[in-house]
This record gives structure tokens, C-alpha cells and sequence, in this order.
């Protein structure tokens, strides 16, 4: 006999999977962006043990224009976007929370020069 546990385990995972549910519980894949916004920033903020880091804020810092912050999720996950004017390459990324510092900010870059999502990974060190 298969505890009922076990069964409610088996189910929860096989409904996360055929819904197509995301790590995090977000679209990362810009199916719900609009051709008026500019693309789609989203990453992880991690520690430097990997374990994900929340309400840490993440910065857009455009080369012009006005700075967006966004807090991570209780997963580590942000997602936001910059005005569609600005070039992806003219945005830096910056991340921070109370009692950590950053470490490393890591880009993943698309080979299509009019990618419409840019993935950024944030490490922080605790102080």
C-alpha cells in the first residue's frame, strides 16, 4: 500500500509539470511581455552558497534615463524591464541587501542581437 503521503507528492509534481510551470513561478520566457516594452531583465540573486536570496534589491541602471529596482522573490528571482529605447548593453545590473555584499554579477547573452530577454546572475557574500 503506497502512503497517501506519497501520492499527494506524486500529484503535486505531476501537475506542476503538465502545467508548465516555472522554476520560480514566473514567465521568464516573456510569453506575457508586450512589443512596447523594452526587454525583459530577469536573474537570480544567490549567495556564495548558491542558496537563493530574498527582498534582495536588484538595480537596471541604464546609461540614461531613470535607474529600476526590483525585489527579489522568496526563491531569489527578479524580473522587470527597461524603457524598449535602451540597448541591452547600455543597462548594468547591480544587487544588494542589508549585511551582504556583492560578489559577481553574471550575464548570459543571447546570440540574437534583438534578444528580448537578458538573464543576469547576482552573487552576494554575506559580511
Amino acid at each position: 500500500m503506497v502512503p497517501i503521503r506519497t501520492l499527494a507528492l506524486a500529484a503535486g509534481v505531476a501537475l506542476a509539470v503538465s502545467s508548465g510551470a516555472f522554476a520560480g513561478g514566473d514567465d521568464i520566457d516573456a510569453t506575457g511581455d508586450f512589443k512596447d516594452e523594452g526587454p525583459s531583465y530577469f536573474g537570480f540573486v544567490r549567495d556564495n552558497r548558491g542558496s537563493p536570496v530574498s527582498d534582495a534589491v536588484v538595480k537596471l541602471i541604464p546609461k540614461t534615463g531613470d535607474v529600476i529596482e526590483v525585489k527579489t522573490n522568496v526563491l531569489g528571482l527578479y524580473r522587470s524591464h527597461v524603457r524598449k529605447d535602451v540597448e541591452p548593453k547600455d543597462v548594468d545590473v547591480a544587487c544588494g541587501k542589508t549585511g551582504f555584499r556583492q560578489t559577481r554579477v553574471f550575464r548570459r547573452t543571447a546570440s540574437d542581437a534583438n534578444a528580448r530577454v537578458i538573464e543576469t546572475e547576482c552573487t552576494l557574500q554575506r559580511l
